[in-house]
């Protein structure tokens, strides 16, 4: 009898058991991956040599990389997830998407990078729906801090998602009752290298889908997955 009812018990406590394992999971890979990029910043400038009058130039990024992120959901908008965070309710659901990115375009005169981004996402826990996603990205290089830690600024706007389905949490904040399975992708995202010539960053982003307050299919919500990853340079 005894042993029925610990068995009975464990097995009820099973789903929140899994999700936060996958939450703290997730949480030790985003800070081992920023403590190593943070730790490589200060090794960089502790050891780096007295400059010469005429140095060698240093080899640069290539202009392509791929990359790895997996975040959780929340529900809330993403213009209230920075100003008003405490308001935002994480749910156990999940996507894990391969990235890939190109430099297309580099200013001569400002610290701005022009990109382009291909997304392959799988959703799970809660849903079980594939993304594809295809956007423009701006990124800022220039930040007071980047001495000690080399860490940009990544926007991509207007770009396009498409998801192989509806989740029920999509359909719930459609704001039709509905959903779409063609949504705009936006991503606000920040990066953190040991500088400019590191050929890995580690990136904190919100993969975010919706309709652009209803010009999409009539859809005026959408999904946030707050997300961190790491992305190698070709």
């Amino acid at each position: 009898m005894r042993l029925a009812f610990l068995t009975r018990r464990a097995s009820e406590h099973a789903p929140a058991l899994e999700y936060w394992c996958l939450r703290l999971a997730t949480g030790a890979i985003a800070a081992s991956a920023l403590l190593v990029e943070f730790a490589a910043a200060q090794t960089a400038a502790s050891d780096a040599p007295p400059a010469a009058s005429d140095p060698a130039p240093a080899a640069g990024r290539g202009p392509l990389s791929t990359g790895l992120y997996a975040g959780e959901l929340f529900k809330g908008g993403l213009p209230e997830f920075f100003y008003r965070p405490q308001d935002s309710q994480f749910t156990p659901s999940y996507v894990a998407v391969l990235n890939f990115d190109y430099r297309a375009y580099k200013f001569e005169h400002l610290p701005l990078q022009f990109e382009t981004e291909f997304d392959i996402g799988k959703r799970f826990h809660g849903a079980n729906q594939w993304d594809f996603e295809v956007a423009p990205f701006f990124r800022w290089t220039s930040l007071p801090w980047n001495k000690w830690l080399y860490t940009n600024v990544r926007v991509g706007a207007l770009g396009a998602s498409y998801a192989t389905g509806i989740s029920a949490w999509e359909r719930q904040n459609s704001g039709n009752d509905k959903g779409s399975r063609w949504l705009e992708f936006l991503v606000p995202e920040l990066t953190f290298a040991s500088g400019p010539n590191s050929r890995g960053e580690a990136f904190i982003r919100v993969h975010h889908r919706s309709g652009l307050y209803g010009l999409i299919n009539g859809v005026s919500g959408g999904s946030n997955y707050l997300s961190v990853g790491y992305r190698v340079f070709w």
